[in-house]
């Protein structure tokens, strides 16, 4: 078993580890500490460790939204998009990123495991900028999402390409 190290990391430090100072960062609203993590992860070797710090942002997403639905245990999860005006808008018109980690988000909070990997994988290819605005989708979800204020399911932000 691995304990997650990878040399584009600082040096000891595992991707949960990661994860969660960039988390820590990010709810505290430190956003030159954030900016310096999405860079780390912008510069990692492309793959597994972005892929994995998204898959854990996914799941701390996940976590977030079942800490705001005390009912319905079995309840089916899908959502609905709405644009700059708030009328309905296609879940298309989101960059291919972040729609993908919308995607997982949905599969996990559905118990679909082997969706949510597909779709994480999905929302971690292409560039480096494609990547930070993936994670910076993800951190802003559960900003939102973890906010004590937060309606019992918060509208989340968007941000085009």
């Amino acid at each position: 078993m691995t304990d997650n190290r990878d040399p584009s990391l600082p040096p000891g430090t595992t991707v949960r580890q990661f994860t969660d100072e960039l988390v820590g960062a990010a709810l505290a609203g430190a956003c030159d500490d954030v900016a310096d993590a999405l860079g780390v992860l912008a510069r990692a070797n492309p793959g597994r460790i972005p892929a994995a710090v998204a898959g854990e942002l996914v799941t701390r997403c996940t976590s977030a939204v079942r800490a705001h639905q005390r009912t319905h245990v079995d309840a089916l999860f899908t959502v609905m998009v709405e644009d700059e005006r708030g009328d309905p808008a296609s879940v298309e018109r989101l960059p291919r990123g972040p729609r993908a980690a919308l995607r997982a988000v949905l599969a996990a909070l559905n118990d679909d495991e082997p969706s949510r990997d597909i779709h994480v994988a999905l929302a971690t290819r292409g560039t480096p900028a494609d990547l930070v605005g993936v994670l910076s989708h993800l951190l802003v979800w559960l900003v939102e999402l973890s906010a004590p204020s937060a309606a019992e399911f918060p509208l989340l932000s968007c941000f085009a390409d």
